[in-house]
């Protein structure tokens, strides 16, 4: 899968991005540089610099994978 890259505002972004992130079975991770965290824990994702550049990946199968790029649209870098 491609890296999404995406931006949060504010700490309101993490916690509607997990929630949605959280849906999916598969594993979806976030990276920021080379630190890598899974997107379903709010706890990891605070340990990251919010203001950094950060991409998502998902590990799911083809249909999980395009509909996480449109759930994730909100928050996507263009």
């Amino acid at each position: 899968m491609e890296k999404i890259q995406i931006k949060f505002n504010d700490v309101a972004d993490v916690n509607k991005f997990v929630h949605v992130v959280s849906g999916y079975d598969s594993d979806v991770d976030l990276y920021c540089g080379s630190y890598c965290v899974d997107a379903k824990s709010i706890l990891g994702i605070m340990t990251i610099d919010l203001r950094n550049q950060m991409w998502v990946t998902c590990n799911g199968n083809r249909q999980e994978k395009e509909r996480l790029v449109n759930d994730l649209s909100w928050v996507a870098v263009a």
